[in-house]
């Protein structure tokens, strides 16, 4: 079995990379949605947070309000790696059991998404990493498109990433998603095609 990492900037089409690699085959296993499992209420990690930050990040149905969380983690870096130390460990050990099973069942390609992949150092574990990519003004306008944010809004969320030149660096693929879909799925077939191979 391969197990690979997939990862990019913010609204550079990570999630339509993993759609077209679903439909190649590959089982995709999704930290987004591993995050919004381990934080369900009444689990462990819902209430190490309830317990750090408070009552006022819940919503009436007693789930955490992601906003709410998001907004005072944002500009407050001990905030966020207090947050990352409640819920990383978990979704990791989730990906990893996850992960344990596609193999049990014989899966031949594992694709593990992951939007802050290098940031959380995932790549020391998985390899190999496909980064997804774009240039800055088409991901500043897609961004803007997506969340209905003003042109300094998204700039902020790309600069609280890692640069994707850093991510270049780090990765072992690089998708580059400025074209049409298409030429998308053309990348991403030669890259499954390299990544079977070896």
């Amino acid at each position: 079995m391969k197990l690979v990492g997939l990862t990019g900037g913010i609204a550079s089409g990570k999630s339509t990379v993993a759609a077209i690699l679903r439909r190649l085959g590959a089982e995709i296993i999704n930290a987004d949605e591993l995050a919004r499992e381990v934080v369900e209420p009444g689990r462990e990690a819902w209430q190490e947070i309830v317990a750090t930050f408070g009552s006022s990040i819940l919503q009436e149905d007693r789930a955490i309000d992601r906003r709410k969380l998001r907004e005072v983690i944002f500009n407050d870096p001990q905030s966020r790696k207090k947050l990352e130390a409640i819920i990383h460990p978990r979704v990791r050990a989730l990906a990893e059991e996850k992960i344990r099973a596609f193999e049990a069942a014989g899966s031949t390609l594992v694709v593990y998404e992951v939007p802050l992949l290098f940031e959380a150092l995932i790549h020391h574990w998985i390899r190999p990493v496909i980064l997804v990519a774009c240039d800055v003004e088409r991901q500043k306008s897609r961004l803007k498109e997506r969340d209905r944010l003003s042109d300094a809004e998204a700039q902020r969320h790309i600069d609280a990433q890692m640069s994707l030149e850093e991510k270049r660096k780090l990765a072992d693929y690089t998708i580059e998603n400025n074209g049409s879909l298409a030429d998308l799925e053309a990348q991403v077939k030669a890259v499954v095609e390299k990544i079977i191979a070896t």
